[in-house]
């Protein structure tokens, strides 16, 4: 049932995404077409092989990471996204961090998706290159991220997991996201505009 419900919104919203783009109608097709696609694509990937795949990337990524900086970790191959922390402070021993959707960065990378594919100010080719760099940039925060909840786990022990995983990551996670989109989307939408701007002062 699921499925038939998305296929029929994702009709919808491609037959609306299509009407606004043929007429031009550029607010619209930009709102409705890049948060569409951001919902399509979280819900392919949670109900596909990409969020389990996402979820070891970043587990993997993040256990690679910790034995060049000398914190143990270690990894499920049967769990996808299980990353094993040794805590050396207070109670010694293992504690494992399960990498869900909310840190497996399907979210922020549906939404990055989303924006970028659809500004209609852009060409195909530099769009494609900016999807591609802003997926590599979150996939990196998202490590950044993770990274400091592991050692923060493992050097001030179990007692620090709730404020490095809620208040701590999530920080550090919003500013790279943040940062993400203004380098990519914001900065130079407000160059285009200063552009065209200084343009038409000159032609006047």
């Amino acid at each position: 049932m699921d499925i038939v419900i998305a296929a029929i919104l994702s009709s919808l919203w491609l037959l609306a995404v299509l009407f606004f783009r043929l007429n031009r109608i550029w607010l619209p097709f930009y709102i409705i077409g890049s948060v569409g696609l951001a919902f399509l694509v979280i819900f392919i990937g949670r109900n596909s092989p990409i969020e389990p795949a996402l979820q070891t990337a970043v587990a993997q990524g993040v256990h690679a990471i910790t034995e060049l900086i000398n914190i143990p970790t270690d990894t499920f191959d049967a769990a996808p996204g299980a990353l094993l922390v040794l805590v050396i402070s207070q109670d010694v021993g293992w504690t494992m961090l399960q990498v869900t959707v909310e840190s497996s960065g399907l979210l922020e990378s549906g939404v990055v998706l989303g924006m970028l594919a659809f500004y209609p100010a852009w060409s195909y080719r530099r769009k494609f290159s900016y999807i591609v760099l802003a997926l590599v940039l979150t996939y990196l925060a998202n490590i950044i991220r993770l990274l400091v909840i592991v050692a923060t786990l493992h050097y001030l022990g179990k007692d620090s997991l709730l404020i490095s995983h809620t208040i701590i990551g999530r920080a550090v996670f919003f500013v790279g996201v943040i940062l993400i989109y203004w380098f990519l989307l914001t900065r130079p939408t407000l160059s285009s505009v200063r552009k065209k701007l200084d343009d038409e002062m000159v032609a006047s």
